[in-house]
């Protein structure tokens, strides 16, 4: 399996480090953020802005710019995860590359990023259909799609089977390691919010709100890289 071919030979060191803990894998992801933080905030800011401008145009030009921007995040969004993937993998490798051969990389795994994102969305929104629950449970299971697509070269269907097979065991800690994180930045964000509402008005609060979200997505690109390998380096000590 690939995924302990890499925890064996690309870092033997890797096996002692390997920790499904919020605490430590944010703090590993901050130590590493320097070198690569300004490459992964081009590669995810883009997301937010064009979400931020959408709120504040007219209606009737909203709805056009909401369809662009659905096809954006059908299209674009898992092209550009997969990019900043890469750009951490390869980072945590010793090999960190220009931002075009992440761009590169990530455009050559398009059409498995893309179909393996639509197929994740439908799979979790039937889930949420379903009381919420199935939702929840199907989403932390495959949550490392296009982890999988990007940095095994898996297809759509493969990342979804590897993502699932990867967390088999671990929901729980996996689940944790999701919410952990996302109750710490949600707080920060929310609490950048209202000192812009403070400070300005709701368009105040917005901008300084946004700019905070944007601030903290190349964070979570590592943190997701670290758990996905995390969770690999605990399934090859398993074997």
């Amino acid at each position: 399996m690939k995924g302990v071919d890499w925890a064996a030979h690309e870092d033997p060191s890797a096996m002692q480090s390997a920790t499904l803990s919020p605490i430590l894998l944010l703090r590993r992801s901050f130590e590493l953020v320097g070198p690569i933080y300004w490459p992964l905030l081009i590669l995810t800011s883009s997301s937010h802005i064009a979400f931020f401008v959408v709120g504040l145009t007219s209606p009737s030009l909203g709805m056009i710019l909401s369809l662009l921007l659905l096809a954006y995040g059908l299209i674009g969004l898992p092209i550009l995860a997969g990019a900043a993937f890469w750009l951490v993998d390869q980072h945590l490798k010793q090999r960190t590359p220009p931002l075009g051969n992440s761009l590169d990389r990530a455009v050559s795994r398009a059409v498995p990023l893309v179909f393996g994102s639509i197929l994740l969305v439908l799979i979790v929104s039937l889930g949420m259909l379903l009381f919420v629950l199935p939702g929840i449970y199907w989403g932390v299971r495959l949550a490392f799609t296009l982890c999988a697509i990007a940095l095994e070269d898996k297809g759509a269907t493969e990342g979804l089977g590897y993502s699932w097979n990867l967390v088999r065991g671990r929901w729980w800690g996996v689940f944790w390691a999701f919410l952990a994180v996302a109750l710490i930045f949600g707080i920060a964000i929310l609490i950048s919010f209202f000192v812009g509402g403070i400070l300005g008005d709701t368009l105040g609060a917005a901008v300084v709100g946004n700019a905070a979200a944007t601030a903290v997505a190349p964070i979570l690109n590592i943190y997701t890289v670290l758990l996905f390998r995390s969770l690999q380096q605990l399934q090859a000590q398993a074997a």
